[in-house]
């Protein structure tokens, strides 16, 4: 987009024109009233170039500050390859960025580039992709850049490819007009070489570079688009074509897909892990309390208890997933494997670990775990991980117990201990976690503290774990029929080939449109 800067200054250079307008040109000359308005032309010009110069231009960039939410991380890390096409802007000359040509190549260029990213092993640049995603990549392209051309470009419904690519040639041909209007204009009036001077100094610098701005941001834009789309080509979310990423991902919600069952927009899952005695169901009756518990409970297997939490004032809820503990008293088979799955169903998960208690590296151990397996699912986001501190009661002094407790401001011995139990178990496990918070949820003691802030928490990630549904539940949605869709691809084809055969070989009239 054009910055505000570049529509002062545009607005600074054309307003001499509307102030003529305004008076006209032959009243002024009429009533004499020309000596009292001669200075506004080089007026605003001067002033449009000490603008200019006292507010220098800063480079246009088109790339949101955020990130999709639906993005993984490697989506993420391949936006760094557009940028650094983006940033080439600088060195293009206007002839190039009014080529048409000049914008296949580089589109060409980025695709061979994000192409050997998102597949390094692959001989050639499309050979792992299919018919249909480059041609939807091509179309959500089009499509957005021919939305922005016609909302952000004034007259650009007018426009033609000759006209456009004369702004690669303005200054030349727009000199040699201005040179022959100032000529006249002297001949006419030779006071008038003193607008004639302000403008050589001033005019034509601040023209130019509103060209030169006006052509970066076309640029720009355009490798915005072209990169964005091949991120989620190269992603594998347009195998299934442009409508049907359009309606998952353009307004940017969760959203059912095909079928609406397939992800509940009210829900997000949320799976409690943690060792064995680290508190997780005590946690989750603190958070939903002991009687909802028990009445609103979910289909759940042997190990794994579902229970559901509405989320006040809105229509939506969190499942809590209440997963065996792992560690001291070990997992059978089956155990770990529901565990396993849990997690892979999970869309947020919350780590249950004790605060008086050393020995968290099972804890680590299973965050490693998550980690290797989105390596084995890079289409799959990683589900946001909120760490809760329990048993903060039992830290030294144990038999003080006097809440609140202002951790991150300590000036008691127990507040001391809280912030150095929670400081601790961010260093040790880093950017896995998204949020720490401790608390104590010993209800059946009259002890349960800060488990609002645990929701609070947990509510903070409630849009990255319905990213994360999301992307599951559309991965999972594009390969359901495809039996079916190549079924009916088939049916349509040998209708269409019948078709042409009738008409071709027994002169049968072509259908209607």
């Amino acid at each position: 987009m054009v910055s505000i800067r570049s529509i002062i200054l545009g607005i600074l250079y054309i307003s001499p024109v509307f102030v003529y307008v305004g008076f006209g040109g032959y009243a002024l000359w009429q009533t004499g009233l020309f000596r009292w308005t001669w200075w506004i032309i080089p007026g605003c010009w001067f002033i449009a170039f000490l603008t200019a110069k006292l507010w220098p231009a800063k480079p246009p960039r088109s790339l949101p500050n955020e990130t999709p939410k639906h993005w993984t991380q490697k989506d993420e890390q391949a936006l760094r390859i557009v940028e650094e096409y983006q940033n080439q802007v600088d060195e293009c000359t206007p002839e190039e960025l009014t080529d048409l040509q000049f914008y296949l190549h580089q589109s060409q260029d980025l695709a061979r580039s994000l192409g050997k990213y998102y597949h390094p092993k692959g001989k050639e640049l499309y050979s792992s992709l299919t018919v249909v995603e480059v041609l939807a990549a091509i179309r959500l392209a089009v499509e957005d850049l021919e939305i922005w051309f016609h909302e952000s470009v004034p007259g650009s419904h007018l426009i033609t490819i000759q006209q456009w690519k004369y702004l690669g040639k303005a200054p030349k041909w727009a000199k040699r007009v201005s040179e022959v209007g100032w000529m006249a204009s002297l001949l006419l009036n030779p006071l008038n070489i003193a607008k004639y001077l302000s403008s050589k100094a001033t005019l034509q610098p601040i023209a130019e570079e509103l060209r030169t701005e006006f052509l970066a941001a076309v640029y720009l834009r355009f490798t915005r688009q072209v990169g964005f789309y091949l991120i989620e080509m190269n992603s594998g979310r347009l195998r299934r074509g442009a409508d049907r990423y359009r309606a998952t991902f353009g307004a940017h919600t969760v959203e059912s897909l095909a079928n609406p069952s397939t992800i509940p927009p009210d829900s997000v899952i949320v799976a409690v892990v943690g060792q064995v005695k680290a508190g997780k169901s005590s946690v989750i009756n603190a958070l939903i309390g002991k009687q909802e518990a028990v009445v609103d409970i979910l289909p759940s297997t042997k190990t794994v208890s579902r229970y559901r939490l509405p989320i006040p004032d809105t229509n939506e809820s969190l499942t809590f997933l209440d997963t065996p503990g792992y560690a001291d008293a070990g997992l059978s088979r089956s155990e770990f494997k529901e565990l396993e799955q849990a997690i892979q169903e999970a869309d947020v998960i919350l780590l249950v670990s004790d605060a008086h208690s050393p020995g968290k590296a099972a804890d680590v151990e299973l965050l490693e775990t998550i980690q290797n397996h989105a390596k084995t699912r890079p289409e799959l986001k990683i589900p946001p991980v909120v760490l809760c501190l329990t048993h903060i009661d039992l830290l030294s002094p144990m038999m003080e117990w006097t809440p609140p407790y202002d951790w991150d401001n300590p000036s008691r011995p127990k507040e001391e201990s809280i912030h150095a139990a929670v400081n601790s178990a961010q260093e040790l496990f880093g950017t896995s976690v998204r949020e720490t918070v401790a608390v104590c949820s010993d209800v059946a003691r009259n002890r349960a503290f800060h488990i609002e802030g645990l929701l609070a928490a947990l509510l903070t990630q409630l849009d990255a774990g319905k990213s994360v549904a999301l992307l599951k539940a559309y991965e999972k949605n594009l390969d359901q029929d495809r039996l079916s869709v190549l079924f009916d691809q088939l049916k349509a084809s040998g209708k269409t080939i019948v078709q042409m055969w009738g008409e071709e070989r027994l002169k049968l009239p072509k259908p209607s449109v």
